[in-house]
């Protein structure tokens, strides 16, 4: 599951230009784990058929936080924030430059965590319901503001939920 988190985080991340390459191998770690393999499909079509600096763009305008997805930018947002510096620094991780409720940052960590306690609470409290606010609207309608990223959320939704067992 480690090296799952870790190639969602780097495709969310940094797209890049060997994208088509790492969500591939993406969807077989998935499907290894139990997440049924057509939830990457889409995204995979999506990816061949675009230039990646436009992909790099679109994730750009819409770089997911968690924090932004569960509470807004106020005050529930800054309290993530500060639990997350402190988990963090508790196991010596470093998100350089990018919002500690980035999920691409909260996936590294979770990639790099051996605490189990850590990384269950944090899945079940944090991740899973951030991913959920991220893949619906408020109405409970797919979201299109996830836009071609929804089939890739989609697909780290049910990782996490197999590994935390929801």
């Amino acid at each position: 599951m480690d090296r799952l988190l870790d190639l969602f985080a780097g495709i969310l991340d940094d797209p890049g230009m060997d994208l088509v390459q790492r969500v591939q191998e993406c969807a077989l770690a998935a499907a290894a784990v139990g997440v049924p393999p057509g939830y990457l499909e889409e995204f995979i079509r999506f990816v061949e058929s675009s230039n990646p600096r436009d992909i790099i763009e679109i994730y750009k305008t819409r770089g997911p936080t968690i924090g932004q997805q569960l509470y807004g930018e106020g005050y529930g947002r800054s309290m993530l924030l500060l639990d997350l510096q402190k988990r963090y620094r508790k196991y010596g991780f470093e998100c350089g430059d990018e919002p500690a409720d980035s999920l691409a940052v909260l996936l590294r960590f979770l990639s790099e965590c051996d605490d189990p306690t850590e990384r269950g609470e944090l899945s079940r409290e944090v991740l899973v319901p951030g991913l959920e606010a991220m893949i619906t609207a408020s109405g409970g309608e797919e979201s299109p503001a996830a836009g071609p990223f929804l089939p890739l959320l989609r697909a780290l939704s049910a990782a996490l939920r197999e590994q935390v067992g929801s």
